[in-house]
């Protein structure tokens, strides 16, 4: 059991670098924020991603460059330039690049309007 202790320790090493690596949020350039919508330029550098989250708002992205993936409760989509993915309000999801190349994504998010 003690010569598989540097190969589990490798092994949960790796999965944790693995798991911050997605966690790191993209670059976020606000394009606009008003009452009814916020409109972000989301560059994702490779290997990052939003990590799984909920949001109150339903949410659009559309994919400008390179290639993203989107996991939802649904399953996991890739999303190439000119794919356009949608995420119900409160649905969980995540996110993120697994290329070696820079993806850019439109984010819209459509606020509660009262």
């Amino acid at each position: 059991m003690a010569n598989r202790a540097p190969l589990i320790a490798l092994v949960l090493g790796t999965l944790l670098l693995h798991g911050a690596a997605r966690a790191q949020p993209p670059q976020r350039h606000l394009g606009l924020d008003n009452d009814s919508v916020r409109v972000v330029l989301l560059t994702y550098q490779p290997g990052t991603g939003v990590g799984r989250h909920l949001g109150l708002e339903p949410e659009l992205g559309i994919v400008l460059e390179g290639e993203v993936i989107l996991e939802t409760p649904k399953g996991v989509e890739t999303f190439k330039a000119g794919g356009v993915y949608w995420v119900p309000s409160l649905t969980p999801h995540d996110v993120r690049n697994e290329t070696d190349r820079p993806a850019k994504v439109w984010d819209v998010l459509i606020k509660r309007c009262e």
